[in-house]
């Protein structure tokens, strides 16, 4: 009897422990029933495989009723501010990281600390363009980051270095970049004189004015052969490449799908941007986040909750990177066959060197760069400064910016 009267204590007391934990685990409780609205800006293709997904997600679950609609990015952000305020608004929204710190400056996304939620499933860099103030304020969905894609009909085996790069303009191949000062840092990583990609990105660590020098001096250079082709945002360097007349063009990876499909199946290869010796290139990263609307009730949140982590699982992120073809998951547990997959696996690959700009410091790098990167960049592409002039220049700008911005820090918090 004594025995059993033990065995019975012990069970009574292991299930009252379980209840006392914030969010229930997926394997001992799921929630079963409730409403859930979730805005989004994909289209096209995309939208289809969200779409799937969520469909999936009500067969597993047909108690729980999922209304999602589409906005577009601007309408986004806009309409979940306004109607935020007025205590309405989707319960869960996927937003690009950029845009969430007005919104959390306005009190209207939910912190997700209190839910002990697991994120050892997702790639490192993208956590930290979710977390704020040591606060973490979304879940990473789908990341975008650069590439060098390039015309199987004209390229045999596509470059992995700047030397061949060289080599292959002077051979008569074209390759097309986007001119701008945010569209071409990705070659500053490879003239680092030490690697910081695990470092957390501020404006200050982020910049490096020896390697910017470097890096611009080899653009000029570089630019001195016509079938190496600068040109700006504006111009048509990804209609040119689509339609078969460029060898390679330096795209972002979202841009994949429509260029397959213009320019045929078989004729898109993509592969990883050049590097130099043991230095890879690091194009910027940009996260696409799942984010919870304040106003929610915990239950509710946790609903939504149960929701992303569904989206973000290893299958389902697998399943967006293959149907999509230009979605890079944020899972770090997938993994994508190069032999069956080989687009998919570049992206992939391509994402883990990808430096990250943390959601904390991302409007500080937005002014640097209005201010004063693509002042500098254009004067040096012009021709009318040296290019390791406009670098000092360029971090003396960025030191005085820091400056500002611990001064506005002190006089916040309160401090002498």
């Amino acid at each position: 009897m004594y025995p059993r009267l033990h065995h019975i204590l012990i069970l009574a007391i292991a299930l009252l422990l379980s209840g006392c934990q914030n969010i229930p685990s997926k394997a001992n409780e799921q929630v079963q029933e409730g409403r859930l609205l979730i805005w989004h800006p994909f289209e096209g293709q995309e939208a289809a495989t969200l779409d799937n997904m969520l469909d999936q997600y009500r067969a597993l679950y047909p108690k729980i009723k999922i209304v999602d609609e589409f906005f577009t990015a601007k309408e986004l952000n806009e309409n979940f501010s306004l109607r935020a305020r007025s205590g309405l608004g989707p319960d869960l929204m996927i937003s690009s990281y950029v845009d969430m710190v007005p919104l959390i400056r306005a009190g209207i996304l939910k912190k997700l600390d209190e839910f002990n939620l697991d994120l050892s499933i997702y790639l490192p860099r993208p956590i930290r363009q979710v977390t704020f103030n040591n606060n973490l304020y979304g879940l990473p969905f789908v990341l975008n980051t650069q590439v060098l894609c390039y015309n199987q009909t004209k390229v045999e085996q596509p470059l992995k270095t700047l030397p061949e790069m060289i080599s292959e303009v002077e051979d008569g191949r074209q390759i097309a970049v986007t001119s701008n000062f945010l569209d071409t840092l990705w070659g500053m990583q490879i003239f680092r004189s030490q690697s910081t990609i695990n470092e957390e990105y501020r404006l200050d660590n982020l910049f490096d004015a020896q390697a910017w020098g470097k890096w611009l001096a080899w653009l000029r250079y570089a630019q001195k052969n016509p079938n190496f082709i600068l040109a700006d945002r504006n111009s048509t360097l990804d209609q040119a490449f689509a339609e078969g007349k460029l060898a390679y063009y330096v795209c972002h990876s979202e841009e994949i799908s429509n260029l397959k499909a213009t320019l045929g199946q078989d004729k898109l290869g993509v592969t990883i941007l050049p590097g130099a010796g043991n230095r890879t290139a690091g194009p910027l990263l940009y996260t696409k986040a799942i984010v919870f609307n304040q106003i929610s009730s915990t239950s509710t949140t946790k609903l939504a909750l149960q929701l992303a982590s569904f989206l973000t699982n290893a299958q389902q992120q697998t399943k967006l990177a293959l149907e999509t073809e230009s979605l890079i998951p944020a899972n770090s547990k997938v993994k994508l066959d190069q032999r069956l997959s080989p687009i998919q696996a570049v992206l992939f690959a391509q994402s883990k060197m990808a430096v990250a700009v943390s959601l904390q410091y991302v409007y500080e790098f937005d002014d640097a760069d209005e201010k004063y990167g693509e002042f500098y960049y254009n004067l040096v592409m012009a021709g009318e400064m040296k290019p390791q002039k406009a670098a000092v220049e360029f971090s003396e700008k960025i030191f005085e910016m820091r400056q500002e911005v611990r001064q506005e820090d002190v006089v916040e918090s309160g401090e002498d």
